[in-house]
């Protein structure tokens, strides 16, 4: 009997630890995140910026502000 009794609490244990498991650290960046961030350096960092539309001087405008942070 005592035996039983000391088995179901030894799962009961291993059950709750099991049900409220240790938080997981936050992912600093995720795969889709750093190949934007790569291609938007690539694009930023050419050499040859007349063929860049408004949109992407912008973008770029932006990135440089930011890296310079």
């Amino acid at each position: 009997m005592i035996d039983r009794l000391i088995l179901s609490v030894a799962l009961m244990a291993t059950g709750w630890n099991g049900l409220f498991p240790e938080p997981t650290p936050p992912v600093e960046k995720t795969l889709k995140q750093k190949a934007k961030e790569r291609q938007l350096s690539e694009i930023c960092l050419r050499k040859d910026k007349r063929h860049q539309s408004e949109t992407v001087k912008r973008m770029c405008k932006r990135w440089k502000e930011q890296q310079g942070a």
